[in-house]
Parts: C-alpha cells; structure tokens; sequence
C-alpha cells in the first residue's frame, strides 16, 4: 500500500510511519514545519493517516474525500495496526506513560518487541509477536485499543478542554480497562485500584499483590526488593526519583504476570537509563547543570523537583505552561508544585491547540506564586529568560514543560561565559 501521513513530524506519527515502512509498504508523509501541505500529496495514495493536530479543511484532507480515499485519525491506526501484532501491552496514566513504555521495552528487550513511544527517538520497530505502547488519554485516543494487558499508573484529573470534570476522566479510564484482557494497576492510587477489577496490583502498600521494599537511596538512584507471588528479586534503578520506582513496578509486574523470568527483568530495568526529555541532563554552563523535563502538570512538576532536590542543594526551574485550560483550571496546583524550586522563572503559556482566555497567562500564574513568599519572575521572550539565567545561582537548571522550551534551553548552553 502507499499511505500518507498528514502531520508525520508528531512524535507518534513518526513512529507508526517508521513502523509501516519496515512492513514493506510505501510511505509518504508532510507536516507545516517541512515541506508544508499540498493536496498532491495524497494522489495515488491507498489511505491516508492524520493526526487530531490538523483541522477537517486541510487542503490534503479535502481532496483525500474527494478523490474516494480513505482518512483515519493517528489513535484510530494506531488501535487498527496493534491488532496486527502477537500481543499488545498498553500502559495508560496521567504521567508515567511514555517512560513506563520505555522501560517495558528494555525489560522485554530480548523478546524484539516493536515499541511506540510518544517521545522523540523513543520508540523502536521489533517484531510482530509483541507490541508495547503508551495508551494516551486524551480525546479518549485509548480507547481504540483493545490490549491483552492494559496497565493503569495513576489517575488525575487533566485535559480540561475535553473533561469537563475528574468524573468524566475516570469514566473514560474504566472503559479502557473494560477493553483490556488483564489489567494491572496501582493498588496506592485510590482511583486506579478501582478500575477493572485488576488482575494484580503493584505499590508500596501491603495490600498491594507486587511491591517494593527495603527501598535505599543513593542520591536519588534507587535500589529495592521486588516481592510478591512468593518471590522476590533485588532490583537497580539507573533512572533517579521515586517515581520511577512506581513506573518500574508497573514493568515489574507485567513482566511476572507474562512469565518473564525475574533477573531477566530486574537487567533490563537496570540497564534502562532513561528517555529524552525526562530529567535529561544536556550540559553545564555558568556553574549549573541545565536539564530538561516534559513535566507540564502539577504532579509531574512535584515528582521532578523532589528529585532534583535530592541530587542538588538548589534548584531552579524555568517553566513554560501547556494550554490556557490546562492552567487556568489547575493555576493553584502549579503556584503550590512550582513553589518547591528555589528559585521559579515562567516562560509564556504554550498555547498548543487553544485561542488564549481572559486573565490566563504566566504573568497570572507569577504572581500567584509570589503571593506564596516565592521568588519567581516572568518574561515574555526567551531571550530574556536566557539573559536572567545567566545570574541565577541554583546548582541546577530546570527548563520544564511540553511545548518548546527545550529551545531555550538550548540556547542557554550555547552561551560563551564572558
């Protein structure tokens, strides 16, 4: 076949076309930030994926409908060409997904499995006996998947320009495990434990069917003991937080309900040294050690600084916050996990798919955190956040969120000291 992807520069889009070219078919793609649209594109073309970023009036889009080809949105494909596969590991949650997915891979590595993850250069094209995925739960993408284990991270309320409430959110969650064969959750998480009647569970508590015990920290890097189904297995983490250790659990115990052997697992898991934009170390300059994190929620943004803080004496965090909605409905929960940096520099609101809202804007959120007794500071370009980075004098820099300030952070590091 020949298929078109509208919008192949998207993390996801990539991946599926990647994945399609090794099966032997014909692919082409376009995206606005490289050749831009064109309705020749599609001529010829078999069927054509889009991704949700593009409108019904594009002009690629319009002549696909008029020329009798058939479109399908990049969630639709995805759960389309999963069914292709052996089997299918699907791990959905508010945050943890992508990193969750990625470690999965590692933990299954010898299995060859295809990966998709929604980072760049995070997914992997294997074979077709298994296929692991992250199940995003926006627009309700996840539920075209119909996985043979579906794992539930946590569950928090998010993307409130499509829930209108957390009701609505955990309705959508149990639909999803109601299209999972097994499910495998956080027994910690008081809504997550309450979804699909869950096959087994994983956590700290001690109702929990798999957990972790005897937990150390070497400075911030954990170590502990898998137990459970009357085993157990010393396990090594090269990924810092203690978050980490829920996402590794979650890996942990899809790897024993499949019936991979223990040390093999626990290797993999070892061997995992992260994916890009999560806590990334990309450099040095000016005495600080400047990362990059795709944290754009509260709960994300706590867990990453909790962690910067066990490694470092002082943080600082630039952050640049991702939709209108997404902060107007969660402003106080972002002034509250924001306030745990030592020092907090705002970038402007990443509008993403939003027209702005009255009274939203980072200028908002600053002065909210002010009001916490906070330094925090605001600026409307990133040239003049690079300028005030420069006097910062926390031990590390943060450039946080998941829109593009990873260019700020670039810039940054390409700066001379004078």
């Amino acid at each position: 076949m020949k298929i078109h992807f509208v919008g192949i520069n998207g993390v996801s889009m990539r991946a599926l076309s990647e994945f399609i070219k090794s099966r032997g078919h014909d692919v082409t793609g376009s995206d606005r930030d490289i050749s831009g649209h064109s309705p020749h594109n599609v001529e010829g073309c078999d069927l054509v994926v889009y991704t949700n970023a593009v409108g019904s009036d594009n002009c690629e889009l319009i002549r696909a409908r008029e020329l009798g080809i058939p479109a399908v949105e990049r969630a639709t494909y995805l759960g389309e060409l999963s069914k292709t596969y052996g089997n299918v590991i699907a791990v959905c949650g508010c945050h943890g997904k992508s990193t969750t997915a990625a470690m999965l891979g590692s933990v299954f590595g010898k299995r060859n499995p295809t990966v998709h993850v929604g980072v760049a250069h995070g997914s992997h094209v294997g074979g077709s006996d298994l296929f692991i995925t992250e199940a995003c739960e926006y627009r309700e993408s996840f539920l075209h998947l119909s996985p043979d284990i579906g794992v539930v991270l946590n569950v928090g309320y998010d993307h409130p320009d499509y829930y209108r409430d957390e009701a609505a959110l955990v309705r959508a969650y149990g639909k999803f495990c109601e299209n999972c064969k097994t499910v495998i959750s956080n027994g910690d998480d008081p809504i997550a434990r309450t979804l699909g009647k869950p096959h087994a569970t994983f956590g700290l508590g001690k109702d929990c069917d798999y957990r972790a015990v005897d937990i150390q920290n070497d400075c911030g890097y954990r170590t502990f003991r898998f137990v459970g189904k009357n085993a157990e297995t010393r396990v090594r983490l090269s990924v810092p937080g203690e978050h980490n250790v829920y996402n590794a659990l979650a890996a942990l115990t899809v790897a024993d309900v499949w019936g991979l052997k223990r040390n093999e697992a626990a290797m993999g898991l070892k061997n995992f040294s992260g994916i890009p934009r999560r806590f990334e170390r990309k450099g040095a300059i000016f005495g600080k050690n400047v990362f990059v994190d795709y944290a754009h929620h509260p709960a994300e943004i706590a867990a990453t600084l909790r962690t910067a803080h066990e490694i470092f004496p002082s943080v600082a965090v630039v952050f640049q916050p991702h939709t209108y909605s997404r902060t107007q409905s969660l402003m106080h929960e972002f002034a509250d996990a924001l306030s745990a940096a030592d020092t907090v520099i705002l970038a402007p609101v990443y509008s993403a798919r939003e027209a702005p809202i009255d009274g939203i804007t980072s200028h908002a959120l600053c002065r909210e955190i002010i009001r916490k007794n906070e330094r925090a500071y605001c600026f409307d370009t990133f040239s003049e956040i690079v300028d005030f980075c420069k006097t910062a004098n926390e031990k590390a820099l943060i450039f946080m969120g998941a829109g593009n300030i990873d260019i700020a952070a670039r810039n940054f590091l390409s700066l001379r000291r004078d």
